[in-house]
């Protein structure tokens, strides 16, 4: 008798061992069902989010550039003019050799740049918008993206602050630059 109980058990245990793993699977797959059917529709809403942000971005790019930003400032003067308001500058505009140089934070970031500033290496890494530059002081070779660039003059450190080219920075960023002789003013307009 015993031994029949031992082998009706054993016998339960090998036909039920089959339907667990069946109800494993059946498991699983109602899992991933459920999951890919309540997911679906948040992947759906996030990629209308995203397209509404982009949206959102190039609208605002658009204003910006509809508005506009002006410059004014004088070489050796340490004020400057950003759409008509005074703004106090660390370093003036100087002329090297011939060159007009600006300082290259003040107006890029009154363009909408950012910057970072490597101390060992004296490399400055300007990025605006897809654009991004990197400068030497004291070197005329530059990098716009991934391309090397020569400058007419190489970039200063005067009065704590880094200096370019007017030609070059008004060029990368997009900017208008004029120069006027007699005044010996700056304006740039993007």
């Amino acid at each position: 008798m015993k031994k029949n109980i031992i082998t009706i058990i054993c016998v339960m245990l090998l036909v039920s061992l089959p339907l667990w793993a069946v109800e494993e699977l059946m498991t699983k797959l109602y899992f991933d069902n459920w999951l890919r059917t309540t997911t679906a529709p948040l992947e759906q809403q996030m990629a209308g989010i995203k397209a509404t942000y982009d949206r959102m971005e190039r609208t605002l790019q658009e204003i910006k550039n509809q508005l506009g930003v002006e410059i004014v400032t004088t070489i050796g003067n340490k004020t400057a003019y950003i759409d008509g308001q005074p703004v106090a500058l660390d370093a003036p505009p100087i002329i090297i050799n011939g060159r007009t140089m600006v300082p290259l934070r003040f107006i890029g970031e009154a363009l909408g740049a950012q910057f970072d500033w490597d101390k060992v290496t004296k490399k400055v890494t300007c990025i605006y918008g897809n654009l991004t530059m990197e400068l030497y002081v004291n070197q005329k070779l530059a990098k716009v993206g991934n391309t090397a660039v020569t400058l007419d003059a190489a970039p200063v450190i005067q009065e704590g602050r880094t200096l370019v080219p007017l030609r070059f920075i008004g060029e990368q960023l997009g900017a208008e630059f004029a120069w006027n002789a007699t005044t010996k003013t700056v304006t740039i307009k993007q």
